[in-house]
């Protein structure tokens, strides 16, 4: 009897608990490198990914669909400017019911500073500051309902076809507005680095085929309510996602498919599945 009544209340957890995916989104390649002033960036990107319940427990899961429309402007030969607004779709199941939500996700505003570039015959290196605040313009359950802010420090090297990224990211998550009756959420740590071998196409030198691979960890900090930890909150993920990206003057069309090497869900918490992931930047 008391495993029949707890039943609901680990399905509830497992179903609706938090989904956010706010770091290592894919496709890092350029992170350090901005662009320059005056110039425009439109990308965007279709995401799909899913979390499931831990095996031996309960039916449930999530599949999540988001294209994220990102657009960045060069305002200043260091500074640079963006806007991301993502549309999302989920399906949440539980014991073969279905429950659907779409809208909006919170609008996030960003800003990037070039503090080094250095270009030569041999390498080009890029360091890049980031400081983004996300406010809590989404749609009803897509929302976070909450103001958080994102840092993060970007490197990017180049040298004789080769590329390397390194991003650093931390997330201050619920700066302000968190309802009353919710626990503080927890803040993210992010490490992400990203591989990449550029292969000329053709004879003309404006195209070229890239393998990518890149590497991230994040941890997520558990909620807090009152200063004490809350239950089956917080998690630490190590993925691996191989990719490619084709580049053709100042067009990328980029692919990548990211699986879980590992991870640590605090209690009882869904699992995340693989993200699958085709977008497409150009730069104007």
């Amino acid at each position: 009897m008391k495993m029949f009544a707890f039943l609901p209340v680990l399905l509830f957890v497992l179903v609706l608990g938090p989904a956010a995916e706010s770091l290592a989104v894919g496709i890092s390649i350029d992170a350090g490198l901005t662009p320059p002033q005056g110039r425009w960036i439109l990308r965007t990107q279709v995401r799909s990914m899913s979390r499931t319940a831990p095996e031996g427990t309960a039916d449930a899961g999530m599949d999540r669909l988001m294209v994220p429309l990102v657009v960045v402007y060069g305002l200043r030969p260091q500074l640079t400017l963006g806007v991301r607004q993502i549309i999302d779709w989920r399906t949440m199941t539980m014991m073969g019911n279905e429950n659907k939500q779409s809208g909006f996700s919170d609008i996030y505003v960003f800003a990037k500073y070039k503090i080094l570039r250095i270009n030569t015959r041999s390498y080009t290196l890029g360091i890049a500051p980031l400081l983004g605040v996300e406010a809590p313009t989404g749609s009803s359950g897509i929302s976070n309902e909450f103001w958080s802010i994102n840092t993060g420090l970007y490197f990017s090297g180049r040298s004789g076809g080769w590329g390397a990224d390194l991003t650093l990211g931390y997330r201050f998550s619920g700066v302000a507005d968190v309802p009353a009756d919710d626990p503080d959420p927890g803040n993210e740590l992010g490490l992400n680095l990203a591989l990449a071998k550029q292969i000329p196409v053709g004879k003309s030198g404006r195209s070229a085929l890239a393998p990518v691979l890149e590497i991230s960890w994040k941890n997520t900090a558990s909620d807090k309510a009152a200063g004490i930890e809350t239950p089956n909150s917080g998690e630490s993920v190590f993925t691996l996602a191989p990719g490619v990206k084709y580049t053709r003057g100042d067009l990328i069309i980029e692919g990548l498919v990211r699986f879980p090497v590992s991870q640590d869900q605090k209690g009882m918490q869904m699992e995340i599945g693989n993200m699958y992931l085709l977008g497409v930047r150009h730069m104007f």
